[in-house]
């Protein structure tokens, strides 16, 4: 008469695929941890750009009215685009924008009011808590300041003027260019 053997290993594949499903989980867990990261460096990418896409529009605003930047009499900038103010994520009042009857009859000084309100304008819609700041430097040229609220940061931003206005504070990027006429 045959003996049989029977495997006394039973429940040994129901082990492994236990594990297997566990190993599966923990990947799609990283995965998934992954995209949210990618997501949110996205959109700190976007408003970095939208950042420096601002600054370049307003330093080419500036050099293209070069009499508000610079007077060619007396070679001293008459500090037409300068704008400053304390950081807010809500602006109270966006300045107006001027309307020039002729816009070739425009004075400089017209002209630049106007390309700071509608800087200002598009800031606050392109960004998150978007605003700017224009100041003259010490050696006559300009420095322009884009500031904007990132989402999960809560350091202080080398690159903003913190403990000088508009010292926006921690939570705030910022992207400085500065420009000489």
């Amino acid at each position: 008469m045959k003996q049989f053997i029977f495997n006394k290993q039973k429940g040994v594949s129901m082990v492994e695929i236990v594990v297997a499903m566990v190993v599966l989980s923990i990947g799609l867990l990283g995965v998934a941890s992954l995209q949210a990261n990618t997501l949110k460096y996205l959109k700190a990418s976007n408003y970095r750009s939208e950042a420096s896409q601002a600054v370049y529009e307003i330093a080419d605003r500036m050099r293209a009215n070069a009499q508000a930047i610079k007077d060619k009499d007396t070679g001293f900038a008459p500090n037409f685009y300068s704008y400053q103010t304390a950081y807010s994520t809500t602006i109270a009042s966006l300045p107006i924008v001027p309307v020039c009857a002729v816009p070739i009859n425009c004075t400089a000084k017209e002209v630049a009011d106007k390309d700071v309100a509608e800087w200002l304008r598009n800031l606050g819609t392109r960004m998150n808590g978007g605003a700017g700041n224009i100041t003259q430097n010490a050696s006559g040229g300009y420095d322009i300041y884009v500031m904007w609220k990132e989402v999960n940061f809560t350091a202080l931003d080398p690159s903003c003027p913190n403990g000088t206005p508009p010292s926006p504070g921690a939570g705030i990027r910022c992207i400085k260019l500065s420009i000489t006429p």
